[in-house]
């Protein structure tokens, strides 16, 4: 066991647990929020500007509620520093970590802001909207405007020209068909000139085959570069959101492994054979696990903020569910162990500082013992001497009579305590060693009275 901590060194490592644990919270809830930074409905049609803004506005709630949290972090950092904590280079690093990661997010918001209202504005129809504070617009407005207009002016020539050049050929067709429905072949007049027309004609047909197969062969190209469209679409789609629930994934793991870390930690302190060597050490362990029941009922908040995002993974269909899921369990498992682990921890601490305690009274008591030991072996060497002894012994025998009953309660009160302890084997030795040296000296006392008192009758037979 290591030296005792003094109250102002016990009060700064309480600090420094404090900090801690508000830096962990804080940094895991930067994380959780950083994964709704990109939210995959930003650009979804089912949401009017509105909505959106809405959204957005109450994340941006959430963020100005959460900044006085991280001053207050930043001060008691700050204020850690100041005092000269023998933990400063942690403190500091810690400190920087958590101010990185705020700064970070805040830009992350801010980009997301933008890039939502472009997005909102390109969806809305093609015109000129005149901003409301009177500025002409940028240059680099009006040439994507410009752009968009010369691909909708190219796109309309091409369907003006295609339409252009089917035309005739739908005229012509429409005009034949009418020719080769007419039921003037079957008179048998003038055949021979109705056989070379209708020749004439099926050869401009058959002239005419390969450009309408042409047409034919287009139709199909057009049918699969549709299909081919819209699975490019659905790939590119599945591919952003995959890429964002990635982007999630990483902030989520990384929760996971600083709450892995911690629950470690815990497991470790709470499984300590350590219970103290003295009344002083238990009485620091009892303090110390005061502190780590502490961090751990603070702790459920970040299980919670863990449960949280896995059921919202579920709800969207995460690409590793099935490994998110497994990760939160065990978490939740681990953390849920910690219960009993520390009700055994305190329920050893309680019983070790009640065996101190009466290692304490013990202590007591063979001093007291001791001392009497010391007055009674003493030997007279006259009448004087010998009386005095005789005196002194019973005055010590009434005083056992009365001291009695406390020995006999620290006696008890270490076999009851005995049971079922983890010091039950040293309990039990020197309760009865208290036990023997209380018997000993009750017995020495007697025999010391007797032994005196023939020493007197003697001296005086001497005498006489």
């Amino acid at each position: 066991m290591g030296e005792i901590m003094s109250p102002k060194e016990m009060a700064g490592q309480e600090q420094l647990v404090e900090f801690q644990h508000l830096c962990d919270q804080m940094m895991f809830w930067i994380n959780y929020k950083e994964v709704i930074v990109w939210p995959e409905d930003l650009k979804s049609e089912k949401d009017s500007q509105l909505i959106m803004k809405q959204k957005y506005a109450k994340f941006n709630e959430e963020v100005a509620a959460q900044e006085s949290h991280v001053n207050d972090v930043m001060k008691l950092a700050d204020l850690l520093i100041e005092s000269k904590h023998p933990d400063e280079i942690v403190i500091r690093r810690r400190r920087e970590e958590l101010k990185q990661s705020w700064q970070r997010m805040r830009k992350l918001a801010l980009k997301r802001q933008m890039l939502g209202q472009e997005e909102l504005a390109g969806a809305q129809p093609m015109e000129v909207i005149q901003p409301e504070d009177g500025k002409k617009p940028t240059l680099q407005s009006v040439a994507t405007e410009a752009k968009l207009l010369r691909g909708l002016l190219e796109d309309f020539l091409r369907l003006e020209q295609f339409e252009k050049d089917c035309h005739p050929t739908k005229t012509w067709i429409n005009e034949t068909i009418g020719l080769m429905s007419d039921d003037g072949h079957l008179s048998p007049t003038d055949l021979n000139l109705k056989m070379d027309n209708h020749k004439k004609l099926e050869e401009d047909v058959m002239s005419r085959k390969n450009r309408v197969e042409m047409l034919t062969k287009i139709q199909a190209h057009l049918t699969d570069v549709l299909k081919m469209w819209e699975v490019l679409l659905a790939a590119t789609e599945l591919k952003s959101i995959h890429m964002s629930q990635a982007w999630q994934l990483e902030k989520f793991n990384h929760g996971i492994d600083n709450m892995t870390v911690w629950l470690a930690e815990v497991e470790a302190t709470l499984s300590s054979p350590d219970f103290g060597s003295d009344l002083a050490s238990v009485e620091l362990l009892t303090k110390e696990h005061a502190l780590l029941e502490r961090d751990i009922k603070t702790h459920k908040d970040i299980i919670d903020i863990i449960v949280t995002a896995a059921q919202q993974f579920s709800e969207c269909g995460h690409f590793d569910l099935k490994n998110i899921l497994s990760k939160k369990d065990v978490v939740v498992k681990r953390f849920d162990g910690l219960g009993p682990l520390q009700s055994e921890r305190q329920r050893k601490l309680v019983d070790a500082l009640k065996a101190y305690q009466l290692f304490h009274e013990m202590d007591v008591e063979e001093e007291w013992i001791a001392k009497k030991h010391e007055v009674i072996a003493g030997r007279g060497k006259d009448i004087d001497t010998v009386r005095a002894l005789i005196k002194e012994t019973q005055s010590i025998l009434q005083a056992m009579q009365i001291h009695d009953p406390d020995v006999q309660r620290v006696i008890q009160s270490g076999q009851k305590l005995a049971r079922g302890h983890h010091l039950a084997e040293e309990i039990n030795k020197r309760t009865q060693q208290l036990s023997e040296h209380w018997t000993s000296l009750k017995e020495r006392a007697f025999e010391r009275k007797q032994s005196n008192q023939l020493v007197l009758l003697f001296l005086f037979q001497i005498k006489d």
